[in-house]
């Protein structure tokens, strides 16, 4: 009588762990699909710099005003800037923010 429950018991661990796999595999393919939609979508915006520090910009766009931080943006995708440059910010919105992938000076 145990070698039959052992060996059902055997075949539910397996099949358990393969289903698991496949679960995480699902979800890493749909987090890489969600991120290149992410990256797909990134959005612009273009203004002219108000103020700001060494990883953050306030632009002047329109009657708004809107800050953007990017404190982990290498400097290759960064340019320099001073006030009353025109500046383009590339970003993406999430869940946590908007994440800024540029910082383009116009005037440059």
């Amino acid at each position: 009588m145990k070698k039959p429950v052992l060996t059902w018991i055997a075949l539910f661990a397996i099949a358990l762990t393969s289903c698991i796999d496949g679960n995480q595999s699902e979800s890493q393919e749909t987090l890489v699909d969600s991120v290149a939609q992410e990256v797909d979508s990134a959005l612009q915006v273009t203004g002219v710099a108000i103020d700001g520090a060494m990883n953050s910009v306030y632009l002047k766009v329109g009657e708004d005003t809107i800050e953007f931080t990017y404190p982990d943006l290498d400097s290759d995708h960064r340019d320099s800037w001073d006030i009353n440059d025109t500046l383009t910010v590339e970003y993406y919105p999430t869940e946590n923010g908007d994440s800024v992938t540029n910082v383009i000076n116009e005037n440059a």
